[in-house]
């Protein structure tokens, strides 16, 4: 965490150093980013750095920060979705709040894309059990759930489930845009409406439907999909 003399700074020069960061960021890892690069693009002096920051890991913490609060913040401004999501529109709002990621700020998620990308393998404690959870934490509730609710097969493994889906979620949002942007002829506008756009819509219920064909509890759905 940032030491106290870089929440003092004004809101400006903060932005400042943040921003250049995130720049940084997004383009290396934290192992090949440069706390001069940062300190030149900056204008600030290499030791004021460190009267900020206890190193660059601590920077790289910040930003990964930052990356957590906008999402969140960017997540309450979406319309609610309808209290009786079943399981499949649940992860396709998931995706939703990724893309709107990638179109707000798109140098905060391609330092998210990067860290994931460099740190595959993550673990967490599930709460209620104790139990050591691989893969991205998001979808472990969702896909508890979706057993739960009779939506998902009981067979599904949560864990490799989950770090799939999170690297769907990941790599799904570039891709998306590319090709929204290759159907269309014209760039993607930044204020997309994400949750009503016909032609992400019908891009989003396409997966649903592959995933569906490959999760879905009930064998007959998966072979009536392949039937069609």
């Amino acid at each position: 965490m940032p030491k106290n003399t870089f929440f003092n700074l004004s809101q400006e020069k903060r932005e400042l150093i943040e921003n250049v960061a995130i720049a940084e960021f997004a383009d290396n890892s934290l192992q090949s980013a440069s706390v001069n690069a940062i300190v030149n693009n900056a204008g600030i002096a290499k030791g004021s750095f460190y009267q900020y920051f206890e190193n660059l890991e601590d920077l790289y913490n910040h930003i990964l920060t930052l990356v957590h609060d906008r999402k969140l913040e960017l997540t309450s401004t979406l319309p609610l979705p309808a209290n009786n999501l079943d399981t499949f529109r649940y992860l396709q709002r998931l995706l939703q709040i990724d893309l709107a990621f990638e179109l707000k700020h798109p140098l905060l998620s391609r330092v998210e894309r990067r860290h994931n990308f460099e740190n595959p393998v993550t673990s967490s404690i599930d709460p209620e059990t104790g139990q050591r959870l691989s893969g991205d934490g998001r979808f472990h509730a969702f896909l508890s759930q979706g057993i739960l609710h009779d939506d998902i097969a009981t067979w599904v493994d949560t864990d490799l489930a989950a770090y799939v889906l999170g690297i769907v979620s990941r790599w799904l949002s570039p891709y998306l845009l590319e090709r929204m942007e290759q159907d269309s002829g014209r760039p993607v506008d930044v204020n997309l409406d994400v949750s009503h756009d016909p032609h992400l819509q019908d891009l989003l219920q396409n997966l649903m439907d592959i995933l569906m064909a490959g999760m879905a509890r009930d064998p007959q759905i998966r072979k009536d999909f392949y039937s069609k």
